[in-house]
């Protein structure tokens, strides 16, 4: 028989724990049940958050890429791709403005590449440590000696999609590479004093309901710090141009349980969200969330950042009224997180 989500059998399953089965009747819930799993996502969050959410600014740095993953638009074979590596004094310049806006956490991303090599992204972190800022790094594998080098610089978290956990799926999307590797590899950031975040992107071609609460448990065993979920959106010059969007209202449903099951992760809002449903990102406050990031890559290369096409670039005037919105005050990570 079907469990029938309301808030007695939530608060159940919040004291007793979560298992496949309920973590499966989540993700498969009616509209009315998602609203009550809303609810008490929002609860969880603040209970230990408070009322609170922060924002952190993100810089594209490179898009030069040395992995084939067939729904990427960055993706090796793309013949057609222009790449960048941006300088560093702009990158530092960027990271100012950020601070000067009242942001204080810095997310460095790139596509998976040599191209900026790691004293290079040594000194991009230490200078713009030095400036009091939380550094975030999304730069792909590389060497543990590189994670090193970049923790002694200031860098202090590390996100690491793993993308599925759907071992024959992530072969599939990414080809030359093992889901077992990129769990080795999150385990190893944690071995060196990073804070992980990871998650899925959901909507994949031959995604299942079930992976994806495979996807749940693998975050629970990582002890991640960050979480979270991005819907699948096709990119032009891939292999899966012409597949359908994920499901957003089950990517909702997704955070949701990600609140309700890791309860003290920090959840973003991301911009697959705002692209694929008016007030997106407002939903996922909604459905538990507590990060927006601000997206300060160059508008002149940002297209060229292509994870999907025709992307949302979230604004600063755009992420702080979505906070409003959803009844929260902005503050900082570090004060979120009381550091």
């Amino acid at each position: 028989m079907a469990a029938i989500i309301d808030r007695t059998w939530i608060d159940r399953k919040l004291d007793n724990g979560f298992d496949r089965e309920d973590l499966e009747a989540i993700l498969r819930a009616t509209p009315a049940e998602a609203e009550e799993l809303f609810s008490a996502a929002r609860r969880v969050r603040d209970e230990i958050f408070g009322r609170k959410a922060f924002i952190r600014a993100v810089i594209e740095f490179a898009n030069t890429c040395r992995c084939s993953c067939i729904y990427c638009g960055m993706r090796t074979e793309n013949a057609d791709a222009v790449r960048f590596t941006l300088e560093p004094d702009e990158i530092v310049a960027i990271a100012r403005r950020a601070l000067d806006n009242g942001i204080r956490t810095f997310f460095l991303q790139a596509a998976e590449s040599e191209e900026y090599n790691a004293d290079w992204l040594t000194s991009v972190i230490g200078r713009i440590s030095s400036m009091g800022m939380m550094v975030l790094l999304c730069v792909g594998v590389h060497r543990p000696e590189d994670l090193d080098m970049w923790y002694e610089a200031g860098a202090r978290k590390f996100i690491l999609k793993h993308e599925t956990a759907d071992a024959a799926l992530f072969a599939e999307m990414k080809p030359g590479f093992t889901l077992s590797d990129r769990i080795e590899w999150l385990r190893i950031l944690k071995e060196h004093r990073y804070e992980i975040g990871s998650g899925p992107l959901l909507g994949l071609p031959g995604q299942t309901v079930e992976s994806l609460v495979d996807d749940l448990i693998l975050l629970k065993e990582l002890d991640v710090e960050m979480s979270s979920v991005s819907v699948f959106l096709p990119a032009k010059g891939t292999p899966l141009e012409g597949y359908p969007v994920g499901d957003v209202d089950l990517a909702l449903r997704f955070i949701a349980a990600m609140r309700l099951y890791l309860k003290d992760t920090l959840i973003p809002a991301t911009s697959t969200f705002e692209r694929l449903m008016e007030g997106g990102q407002l939903r996922c406050f909604d459905a538990g969330a507590n990060v927006i990031t601000v997206n300060m890559t160059p508008p002149r290369l940002r297209d060229d950042y292509e994870l999907y096409s025709d992307r949302f670039y979230v604004g600063l005037d755009h992420a702080r009224k979505t906070i409003r919105d959803a009844g929260l005050q902005e503050t900082t990570e570090a004060e979120l997180l009381e550091l």
